[in-house]
């Protein structure tokens, strides 16, 4: 599920936005890295399942429905035992609505993309997302690039080109077309992005989480209303089932994990996608990663934590300014 690695920090720095919008003061490292990690896990594997279920030939709509509904239900379950019900209360349901239509358009453009692309593949592209907020940023908010900022940025982009090796894109089935899935797929993302920035003030992570869960759900009901519903095996419904529920189990460790580090330490993290990503699609799928794709995912992490850290750093000298 891509909408939570999407939550940002006023700085475009990933977090969820939170009500008092900063980590608690008594930070505990430890235990947010192990939180962040065990997240990004789960939607690794959240990924692999609604892999197997789309090259079973399942609908998106069916896919969107069960996996919204799924994600719904553990948030809802994880807030009631933690007895923040009241953070599911929507603010800004104009904001949420928008985020909610970005939420449906990034994850349809993801499941078009999973059938023709190994894992890996897609996870080198969509590390591109933040970067792409950076830019909306500068062009939007009137924030200043700097050449540090530039320089992550640009680099990021030539690594996604390195990785995808225009050269070599009959390797994969549809050539160029599985990678405009995912460059759609980041666009969305990114906007999405920008849009929790700008209702982060207003709403909970809950909220935004549970209603953009919502729109799936809706939006999947509503494919399904219009092309019918098809029979699946037992094992891929259940599948599905897992998939969305891990989706939603991630969402609240890594939304814990934000509560109790900075989130420029957490969020390095993600980048474990990427190689439970490649041992995933090695040992179901039989991909193996080029060398290109390696040398491209080299280049991204570099840049990603580089922006990062630049990030942290304007963070902080901003508070001192305050």
């Amino acid at each position: 599920m891509r909408l939570i690695y999407q939550l940002v920090a006023k700085r475009f720095v990933i977090c969820p936005p939170c009500s008092g919008g900063c980590f608690s003061s008594s930070s505990n490292y430890p235990r947010a890295a192990s939180l962040a990690l065990i997240a990004f896990v789960l939607w690794t594997v959240s990924d692999a399942l609604l892999k197997l279920a789309r090259m079973a030939s399942v609908p998106m709509g069916q896919i969107m429905l069960i996996c919204g509904v799924g994600s719904m239900a553990v948030i809802f379950l994880a807030s009631a035992l933690r007895g923040k019900l009241d953070r599911l209360q929507p603010h800004r349901p104009i904001g949420l609505l928008a985020i909610g239509l970005c939420q449906v358009a990034s994850f349809s453009f993801w499941m078009l993309a999973l059938p023709l692309l190994p894992l890996a593949n897609m996870y080198v592209v969509s590390f591109m997302a933040p970067m792409a907020v950076a830019i909306l940023a500068v062009v939007f908010l009137k924030e200043p690039l700097g050449w540090k900022r530039a320089a992550s940025i640009f680099a990021g982009f030539v690594g996604v080109v390195v990785a995808v090796n225009p050269s070599t894109l009959s390797a994969h089935g549809g050539g160029l077309i599985p990678y405009l899935f995912l460059f759609g797929n980041m666009a969305a993302s990114a906007l999405l992005m920008f849009l929790l920035r700008v209702v982060a003030d207003k709403e909970s992570s809950e909220s935004t989480s549970f209603y953009a869960r919502a729109a799936l759900a809706v939006g999947g009901l509503v494919l399904c209303a219009a092309t019918g519903f098809v029979a699946m095996k037992p094992h891929i419904f259940l599948a599905l089932c897992g998939s969305g529920a891990l989706g939603g189990a991630g969402w609240t460790l890594l939304a814990e994990a934000y509560k109790n580090a900075p989130a420029a330490s957490v969020a390095p993290f993600q980048y474990s996608e990427l190689i439970l990503g490649a041992v995933l699609g090695y040992l179901i799928w039989s991909d193996v990663p080029s060398v290109w794709l390696l040398c491209g995912a080299a280049i991204i992490v570099a840049s990603g934590l580089s922006l990062i850290r630049h990030e942290r750093r304007a963070s902080r000298t901003m508070m001192r300014a305050g």
